[in-house]
């Protein structure tokens, strides 16, 4: 009985001690498991709770308005129009058969796609977007749970297709694309702020909740554009009559003032819609092709080569050389597009009568010497070869002056620089600076063109090209619009007066009706082929150009065409120079242009 005992006190004790070592251990584990829940994991419960009844919300302003100028007010181009987008939050929704018998009607959906929507086990589904005010109203009157609205501004172009490519569009993601919508978006979007709110389990904001502001809102600027309503009209009627008189495959035009580097019109055709924008099929058309498309302009760059002559002093109106109809470089010959005759010829002939034989003539003097350059005749030069110093000098002027292979930064988007062959760079380099003397192999934007036109006949003082008169905040302007001088001596004073001379004088000859008595009007046709794209060119395929200005006794507005293609008899650019004998002649009716003084 004793030993019966004591085994049962020792069982007890040890049943106490198991007893107290169980409960020790339950309480380690709580109060570890409340530490770690509540120190630890404390910011992640937190955020988790928060969440359950909290939201973001990003109010933003509407995106700022783009003005086209008028006279001396504006009118807009493009403005904003409340639209809402339709959102389902399906894990608050009710009664989705309910909810899918009142909707699809309204929302013109299919009730089964309608449904899997509403039951989705994701935190929100899109059920429609762009809804009209009128269809807005009869959703929230039907009171659903769980069914929001979000308002949403959405571009409008009251314009219609006026300057779409200069403009661009705005996408269903409230992102710029191209034009001044892309190139301006961070001015024109502003940044929308990030608050969040305490809500009920339905999502709607608490009054008396919690309001913390992660991210300030930044008001969207509203921009006015430098181009002239009036006259991107007249380029716009202009271009695509000549488009389609001369079955081109596209075509670009733009008038730039000459004295400040102001966009006042610039016009593609074909052209596009930008409030329907998702209709466009090919979607090449957004592009602006007076900045993203770089080509061989042709003989219009014929007054820049003349421009560099008269400013280094190797060439002047007065120099005559003789020109036999053909010139042989690297074995390749080059000749003129009509067949004069061997005869002496002026510098205003090689401007007047387009001689590609005298452009390379031209391009020759630049490399001369002093004792070349104090000969009568020039003969020694004409038969001279085209030297390296001919081709580092007009390498000079195209990049360092007239600014060609550099983007002009003018605000639109995918701009191209073009290209410009190096003077040492790759074979027969005479024959490539030969043929760039008249604009063949080498490649230019109708931006780059006439703003190396602007600093030609303006005096020599390149101005940077801009689309933007203004921008203003909240009613406040805070930038306004002022030329900026890129390089100035491009060419001389005097050379940039005897180009303008030249280049009226060609005009004249070619009895272009575009002359207009009290007016300095001139101009430069180009016509080149067409790349192939393989290194060569295509077979009777053109493009055409002309760039000239009109003024008095100074110039005050370049205006270029360019025209793909054109399907006429005769040269491309042809074509080119009646669209822009339309447009200069209109110009000079509506618009006050001081004429000469004499």
């Amino acid at each position: 009985m004793k030993q019966s005992r004591t085994n049962f006190i020792f069982d007890s004790s040890n049943r106490i001690i198991w007893l107290k070592l169980i409960l020790i251990l339950a309480g380690f584990i709580l109060t570890s498991r409340l530490f770690y829940l509540q120190i630890i994991k404390h910011d992640y419960y937190q955020q988790s709770a928060s969440s359950e009844h909290s939201r973001l919300f990003n109010p933003s302003s509407p995106r700022g308005i783009i003005y086209l100028s008028d006279g001396s007010g504006t009118v807009p181009a493009v403005l904003n129009v409340i639209k809402y987008t339709v959102i389902a939050d399906p894990a608050i929704i009710k009664n989705a058969d309910d909810a899918v018998s009142k909707l699809s009607p309204i929302l013109n959906m299919n009730p089964d796609s309608l449904k899997k929507l509403l039951i989705s086990k994701t935190q929100y589904s899109v059920l429609a977007k762009k809804v009209d005010q009128v269809t807005a109203d009869k959703i929230k009157s039907l009171n659903l749970v769980g069914i929001t609205l979000q308002e949403k501004n959405e571009r409008t172009y009251p314009q219609g297709q006026l300057a779409s490519q200069v403009l661009g569009f705005v996408n269903d993601d409230g992102q710029g694309q191209y034009g001044v919508e892309q190139a301006l978006n961070k001015d024109l979007a502003g940044q929308a702020g990030e608050v969040y709110k305490v809500t009920d389990v339905n999502g709607v904001p608490l009054v008396l909740g919690n309001t913390v502001v992660k991210q300030k809102e930044i008001t969207p600027k509203d921009v006015t554009l430098t181009l002239d309503i009036a006259m991107q009209n007249i380029v716009e009627r202009a271009l695509r009559e000549g488009v389609q008189q001369d079955g081109a495959t596209q075509g670009s035009a733009l008038i730039m003032d000459a004295n400040t580097g102001a966009i006042k019109a610039m016009a593609d055709f074909p052209t596009y819609d930008p409030s329907n924008f998702a209709t466009v099929s090919d979607p090449s058309v957004f592009s602006n092709l007076a900045v993203s498309n770089a080509w061989e302009p042709g003989s219009v760059m014929k007054p820049l080569l003349m421009g560099a002559a008269f400013t280094l002093g190797t060439a002047s109106p007065s120099t005559t050389y003789k020109d036999t109809n053909s010139v042989t470089v690297d074995g390749f010959s080059i000749s003129n597009s009509i067949n004069w005759g061997p005869q002496m010829m002026s510098l205003q002939d090689v401007i007047s009568k387009s001689l590609n034989v005298g452009a390379v003539f031209v391009l020759k003097t630049l490399g001369a010497t002093p004792q070349q350059l104090q000969q009568a005749d020039y003969s020694s030069i004409n038969d001279g070869p085209i030297t390296d110093k001919a081709r580092q000098n007009f390498y000079d002027y195209l990049t360092n002056h007239y600014q060609f292979g550099n983007p002009t930064n003018i605000e639109q988007v995918g701009e191209s620089s073009g290209f410009v062959n190096k003077p040492n760079a790759g074979e027969a380099v005479d024959l490539r600076y030969a043929n760039m003397a008249f604009g063949q192999g080498i490649t230019v934007t109708p931006i780059q063109l006439a703003a190396a036109y602007a600093a030609l006949t303006n005096g020599g003082t390149y101005y940077m090209p801009s689309l933007v008169q203004s921008e203003s905040s909240d009613g406040n302007v805070v930038y306004n619009f002022k030329p900026q001088i890129v390089k100035s001596n491009v060419v001389s004073a005097n050379a940039s007066q005897e180009v303008r001379a030249l280049m009226i004088n060609s005009l004249n000859a070619n009895n272009s009706s575009a002359t207009r008595a009290g007016y300095s009007i001139g101009a430069k046709s180009g016509t080149a082929q067409q790349a192939d794209g393989k290194g060569g060119y295509k077979t009777n395929s053109y493009n055409g150009a002309y760039v000239g200005f009109i003024g008095g006794d100074n110039a005050k507005y370049i205006i270029l065409v360019r025209l793909d293609g054109p399907q006429t008899s005769g040269f491309a650019s042809a074509a080119a120079a009646k669209v822009w004998t339309t447009i200069s002649n209109q110009i000079l009716d509506d618009f006050p242009i001081q004429p000469k003084s004499s």
